[in-house]
Order: C-alpha cells, then sequence, then structure tokens
C-alpha cells in the first residue's frame, strides 16, 4: 500500500493518497489558486512541492505505506517490509561530537536483519530517518518510530 510522506517546514506526516490529491488539486484549481494563496508549486507523479505564500513549504513524496511492528515470542520486534520479516534492535540515539573521541554517532539508528525461520540471517544493516524513501531501511525506521 502506499501513502504520501507530507513534510511541512520540516515536519513529516503520512496522509492517503486521496487527502495529498485533495491538497495539490486545491493549491492549483481551486480556492487557494484562485485567492493567490499559492506562491509556487511543481507537480509531477510521484512529487509534489507547494510554497504558500504566508510561508508554509509543502513536499509530499509517494513512499510504502509503515509496516506494522509484531513482537516475537523472544520479544523481539519483527517488522514486515516488501514481503520480508526483519528483526529490529534497539534505536541507539544520536551522541554530540566531542573533541578527542575515537568514535560519533551523528544521528539515531537502529539495526536489523533477516529473518527466517525465526532466527537472525544474513548481514547486520542499519537504518535511521536519513534513508532515502521508498528503501527497507526508511520503511523499518518509519515503522518503529511511528
Amino acid at each position: 500500500m502506499k501513502v504520501y510522506e507530507r513534510t511541512e517546514n520540516g515536519t513529516t506526516t503520512h496522509v492517503s493518497i486521496r487527502e495529498a490529491m485533495a491538497e495539490v488539486n486545491e493549491a492549483m484549481m481551486g480556492r487557494l489558486s484562485r485567492e493567490r494563496s499559492v506562491r509556487r508549486m511543481s507537480s509531477g507523479r510521484t512529487q509534489h512541492h507547494i510554497e504558500y505564500a504566508d510561508g508554509r513549504d509543502v513536499r509530499m513524496t509517494l513512499v510504502d505505506a509503515p509496516a506494522p511492528v509484531e513482537t516475537d515470542s523472544k520479544g523481539r520486534k519483527i517488522v514486515t517490509v516488501k514481503g520480508k520479516r526483519y528483526i529490529v534492535g534497539a534505536l541507539l540515539p544520536a551522541r554530540p561530537r566531542t573533541p578527542g573521541a575515537k568514535s560519533w554517532i551523528p544521528e539515531a539508528y537502529l539495526s536489523y536483519w533477516s529473518e527466517r525461520n525465526g532466527e537472525t540471517f544474513g548481514a547486520t544493516r542499519h537504518a535511521s530517518g536519513s534513508d532515502k524513501p521508498g528503501t527497507v531501511g526508511r520503511a523499518i525506521w518509519d515503522a518503529v518510530n511511528r
């Protein structure tokens, strides 16, 4: 299932396709366009950008809907993305940069692994909020941080 990721002045939410298209149509052909409330607009098949005269900046991108999170018998979080199950580790917070430190975590992230027959399988991967929309990592991040 697809939804639009709507970012208004840095705040991101998920909206249905119907809600996103209603906003785009209103900005393009409705009352807002007649009242000159829209300063600039660009619209494509999967992305839309609306700059309102009141200073709001809205970007909408078509993405996969956030996956539901389940818990297995061992208490681990399981997320199913694009037909594949992943075991998700704990969220590791970002740390401020400390002069002289040997390591630095610039943003929060979580680790995930493929799951087969209830066991971990394959390489450890990482997901964060800056992952590209539509990727497995971003879908896992969105599911866990809803």
